[in-house]
This record gives C-alpha cells, sequence and structure tokens, in this order.
C-alpha cells in the first residue's frame, strides 16, 4: 500500500511538472490532456483518473500553494499585526511578494492571463480557481471587520495583475518603464503609501474593528 501511495505522488508530481513546462513554453490556450500526457510520459487515464480531466489538473495545481500560499492558523497568529501600522506593512508585503512571483514565473503569468481570455472554457475555469484563492488569502490577511477589505483589494490586485500583463509584453503606462527594477520599485512604493494610508484611515473609522495580535512576530517569510 504505501509504495502504492508513492508510486501515485511520484506520478503525480510528474503530470504537474509537464502541465507547467508546457503552460510556461506554450500558455493555457495550448495545453491540453494529450500533451501533458506525452509530456509526463503517462496514460492520459491516469490524469482523468487523478484529476478530473484538464480543469481538476488546473485546479489542482493553482491550488496547491506554489502560487497562492495558504497560512495555517499557527503561522496567522505569528504573523498577525499589532498595530494598523503593521497591518498595512503586512498588505503590503504579501501583494508585492506575490507579484514579484508572477513576473519571475511565466507559468504563473501564463495562468494570470486566463483573467482576460474570453469565450474559454479552460480559461474560465482557471480564473474561477485564481479567485478562490484569492478571496481565501483576502480573508486570511484582512485582520479587520466593518471595513471592505474584498473591494479595496479587487482595486489593488486587479492593478497589479494588469502592469504585470503589460510588463510581459513590454509595455509602460504613464511612463513608467514596467520592465525595469527601477519601474516595478515605483509601483512598489506605490503600493507601501496606499496601504499605509489606509491602515491609518482603518484606525479612524466609524464601525471599523481591527483585532491585533498580543505579541506579534514577523515571520522571516515577509521579510
Amino acid at each position: 500500500m504505501e509504495k502504492v501511495k508513492r508510486n501515485r505522488a511520484q506520478t503525480t508530481q510528474r503530470i504537474i511538472d509537464a502541465f507547467e513546462v508546457i503552460l510556461a513554453e506554450r500558455g493555457l490556450q495550448h495545453v491540453g490532456v494529450n500533451r501533458v500526457a506525452e509530456q509526463a510520459g503517462v496514460s492520459k487515464v491516469l490524469i482523468y483518473r487523478y484529476f478530473g480531466g484538464l480543469n481538476g489538473l488546473i485546479d489542482y495545481y493553482i491550488k496547491m500553494g506554489k502560487i497562492y500560499p495558504d497560512f495555517p492558523p499557527a503561522l496567522l497568529e505569528q504573523i498577525r499585526p499589532e498595530n494598523e501600522t503593521e497591518l498595512g506593512r503586512l498588505w503590503y508585503r504579501q501583494v508585492t511578494q506575490l507579484f514579484r512571483q508572477f513576473r519571475a514565473n511565466q507559468a504563473a503569468r501564463e495562468l494570470l492571463k486566463a483573467n482576460v481570455i474570453e469565450h474559454d472554457p479552460t480559461a474560465e475555469a482557471a480564473s474561477q480557481s485564481q479567485d478562490q484563492e484569492i478571496q481565501r488569502l483576502v480573508s486570511q490577511l484582512s485582520f479587520v471587520k466593518g471595513t471592505d477589505v474584498e473591494a479595496v483589494s479587487a482595486v489593488v490586485l486587479g492593478a497589479m495583475s494588469y502592469l504585470t500583463l503589460l510588463a510581459d509584453n513590454n509595455r509602460t503606462l504613464v511612463g513608467i518603464d514596467l520592465r525595469s527594477e527601477s519601474g516595478w520599485k515605483r509601483i512598489e512604493q506605490a503600493i507601501e503609501l496606499i496601504y499605509s494610508t489606509l491602515s491609518q484611515t482603518v484606525s479612524h473609522t466609524d464601525g471599523s474593528r481591527f483585532s491585533p495580535a498580543h505579541s506579534a512576530v514577523l515571520d522571516g517569510h515577509w521579510k
């Protein structure tokens, strides 16, 4: 039984690795069960058995924690901010870290493109899976009640997604070179300003309740 589990885990990883290679090299619209099976050196029957098909494979890949981190309760308590300043810093670090990963990972950027591909069931499935992960991540890191954190996050994450796709197409915006480190440093400084201002606003807004930690310790992951 242990050998069967080990073999399944190894085969699953081979399929995931093959999917990632094809996604990065060809884009989401050129990924298919037959192509993934061939790249992985497995029968396509295994992809249907393990994942239920291509959409299930995409959902598994997106939700495995490689792109969008999942914080267990103990870590959430460890990184819970002690004050509003730390709250703004936490939000800023998570957003900038997430999109640095998108800029560094071609496969991740190809998934990001799914959000702007029309009339494609595979892209729609990928977009829905990503939105579920973003909702979970925002919910985990809000630490605030009575403020529409989801709407604020939609504005910031939507803007960052658009800027990342512009960079992938060698475009500029408002004269900022999005293919340069200096350009992205300016963008990240703007994000820091937005979240710093927002965290201060939260503390002075009627009905908003910030839930601070008793003794927050920022993990090295956030540095």
